[in-house]
């Protein structure tokens, strides 16, 4: 092992837009979604989520703060994070319809890049929304 000391200077996939590769700075918005099993993870937000710089998350931001979030779900041991959206919304945060049994997903925007939106926030999302939302997210990845 080397007594030199290197500072990575290269950006990681974390650092950077999901969209259109810029390397981000404290401003961004992060998405993470929690799907139950059987709903299906969306697609971009499945493996690690999704990261927007300011430019390309002004699209996302907007259609997010039509959205009526929820207290953040409840997590233990007994039960997944996906379970604690199903407990924490009677109804979908996008088109208000009661989520009955259906499989739902939950998203989580833990990073915003200005103040529309507040810093952490949850919704939960019924499984026409999902569909819905997925290619909203791949339209707008497309359009960068």
């Amino acid at each position: 092992m080397s007594s030199e000391s290197r500072t990575n200077t290269e950006p990681t996939a974390h650092e950077e837009c999901t969209s259109c590769g810029t390397t981000l700075g404290e401003r961004r918005l992060a998405l993470q979604s929690y799907p139950e099993a059987e709903a299906g993870s969306i697609s971009g937000l499945s493996a690690g989520g999704l990261l927007y710089c300011p430019d390309c998350g002004s699209e996302p931001v907007e259609l997010l703060d039509s959205w009526n979030g929820h207290d953040q779900p409840p997590v233990d041991a007994d039960r997944s994070i996906a379970a604690g959206y199903r407990e924490s919304a009677e109804q979908c945060s996008f088109c208000a319809d009661d989520l009955d049994s259906e499989p739902v997903v939950g998203i989580e925007l833990y990073r915003r890049p200005g103040e529309e939106l507040p810093a952490y926030a949850n919704f939960t999302l019924c499984g026409d929304c999902r569909s819905v939302f997925e290619e909203f997210l791949a339209n707008v990845s497309a359009q960068q």
